[in-house]
């Protein structure tokens, strides 16, 4: 594999190799939310959740916006964080079935 190629992947396997990492990109893909609301849906603490969402944001997997004193996060729109999407939807519906 390419540098390249294995460089497009590295977010990729930090996603599905973390079930958090996992959890929050699930939830994001129905939408933006602010830490504590993130936190909250996903079960964790807002300390916890912010630190897997710097892993997200520095693998260029989430972007962040402030909206007065809350940060906002939701997902790249980039073709590898959408079929990374596509992947966790598929897998979900099959463990569902």
């Amino acid at each position: 594999m390419s540098q390249s190629a294995a460089g497009l992947l590295q977010p990729v396997r930090e996603i599905i190799c973390e079930t958090t990492r996992t959890q929050i990109v699930r939830v994001l893909s129905t939408g933006p939310l602010a830490v504590g609301d993130l936190a909250a849906t996903i079960g964790r603490s807002k300390s916890a959740t912010s630190q897997h969402l710097r892993v997200l944001r520095d693998g260029g997997v989430v972007v962040a916006r402030r909206r007065g004193r809350a940060v906002i996060y939701s997902l790249a729109q980039t073709p590898m964080v959408n079929a990374v999407v596509q992947v966790l939807d598929r897998a979900a519906n099959m463990s569902a079935a």
